[in-house]
C-alpha cells in the first residue's frame, strides 16, 4: 500500500511515518517541515496543507490518506491561519485523496469537538458543542470527511485527547517534566482530584492502520483514549517519583485559578488556555467502547506509562542529560 501521511514531521507523524515503513508501505510523507527520516520506501515532500497543488502532487498514485497535519493553538496563536490549516487544508487533502484514486481516509480529529461540559464517560453520540477553535474546526473537518463518504471513499475519523509518550512536545506537559525534574512545585487546579483522560502516542497510530485496513470503519468516529485514567495528582506523584524528587503540590482554588489564566491569557503569557483549565477542573473522559469492537483496538499504555515513558525520553533527548 502507499501511503500519503500529512503532518508527517509532527510528533504523531513521526511515530505513523516510522509504523508505516516498518510494515513495508510506501509511505509520501508531506509536512511544512522536513522530518529528517530516510528510507528507501519513503519519499518526503515539503508543502502546506492550504496549497492544492501541492497536496494533490503529493497524493497521485497514493491508496490511502493519513490526514494527521493541524495548527492547535499550543503551536499557532493566530486563529485565522489555524482555521485555513485546519478546515481549508482539510478540503484540499480530501479533495486531493478524491482525484488521485485513494480509497481510504483516516482523519484525525479531536476529543475536542464536545466541548467541556460532557457526561463521562463520553460517548461518540454526544453533542458536538466546541468551544474553543480548534474544535470548532475538528468539527467541520468531519463535516466534510462525511461528503466524501457519500461519494464513495472509505473515510473514518478518529477523535484521541492529548497524545502523550516519546517524543512529547506539548508546551505545558514539556514544562511540567522539566519542572518536576528540578523538584519545583506543581500547582493543581482544585487539589488534582479529576481525571483527565490521555492516550499513549503508539495506540494511536495502531488505531490509525486498524482504521485504514478495516471496511467495517467507513464513515464512523471513534473516541480513542487510555483505560484506568488516574487523577492529575497520582498523575504528578509518578511523576515525582520517576524524577527522585521530592513531591510539591500547590492547591489553587478553582475560581482564583480561573481568574488568574483569563487576566495571563489576555496577555498571551498563560501556560494554559482557558478551555484546558475547564478541562482539567472536571473529570474529563471518554467511552473507547466503539474503537474496541470495531476495530479491535486496545490501549497497551495506561496514562502514568505513557507519561513516565515521555518524561524518560525527555530527560535523555530534550534535557541533554
Amino acid at each position: 500500500m502507499k501511503v500519503l501521511i500529512t503532518g508527517s514531521a509532527g510528533y504523531l507523524g513521526r511515530d505513523v511515518t516510522a509504523e508505516a515503513l516498518l510494515r513495508g508501505h510506501d509511505v509520501v510523507a508531506f509536512d511544512i517541515n522536513r522530518g529528517g527520516l530516510v528510507h528507501d520506501k519513503l519519499v518526503e515532500t515539503t508543502g502546506d496543507v492550504t496549497d492544492f497543488d501541492a497536496v494533490l502532487r503529493a497524493a497521485r498514485g497514493c491508496d490511502a490518506v493519513f490526514h494527521l497535519a493541524a495548527a492547535l493553538a499550543q503551536f499557532e496563536p493566530d486563529e485565522e491561519r489555524m482555521h485555513r490549516v485546519n478546515v481549508n487544508g482539510t478540503a484540499n487533502t480530501l479533495s486531493a485523496a478524491h482525484e488521485s484514486g485513494a480509497t481510504k481516509f483516516v482523519y484525525l480529529s479531536s476529543v475536542e469537538v464536545y466541548g467541556t461540559d460532557v457526561p463521562v464517560p463520553c460517548p461518540e453520540d454526544a453533542p458536538l458543542s466546541p468551544e474553543v477553535q480548534y474544535g470548532r474546526d475538528k468539527v467541520e473537518g468531519e463535516e466534510l470527511c462525511w461528503k466524501y463518504v457519500e461519494r464513495g471513499m472509505e473515510v473514518t475519523a478518529l477523535r484521541p485527547p492529548t497524545i502523550n509518550g516519546p517524543g512529547q512536545n506539548e508546551p505545558f506537559l514539556v514544562g511540567q517534566m522539566e519542572a518536576i525534574s528540578k523538584g519545583k512545585l506543581t500547582p493543581l487546579p482544585g487539589g488534582g482530584r479529576t481525571h483527565l483522560q490521555m492516550v499513549y502516542v503508539g495506540d494511536v497510530t495502531d488505531a490509525i492502520f486498524r482504521a485504514a485496513e478495516m471496511p467495517e470503519a467507513r464513515g464512523l468516529a471513534f473516541n480513542l483514549g487510555s483505560d484506568d485514567v488516574p487523577t492529575l495528582k497520582e498523575l504528578a506523584r509518578a511523576l515525582y517519583g520517576r524524577a527522585g524528587t521530592r513531591e510539591r503540590f500547590l492547591d489553587i482554588n478553582p475560581r482564583l485559578a480561573r481568574a488568574a489564566v483569563r487576566a495571563l491569557d489576555r496577555f498571551g503569557i498563560s501556560p494554559v488556555k482557558p478551555q484546558h483549565l475547564e478541562i482539567a477542573l472536571r473529570d474529563y473522559v471518554f467511552d473507547t467502547t466503539l474503537a474496541k469492537e470495531v476495530l479491535g483496538w486496545r490501549p497497551t499504555r495506561t496514562d502514568i506509562e505513557s507519561a513516565l515513558e515521555a518524561y524518560d525520553w525527555f530527560m535523555s533527548h530534550a534535557a541533554g542529560a
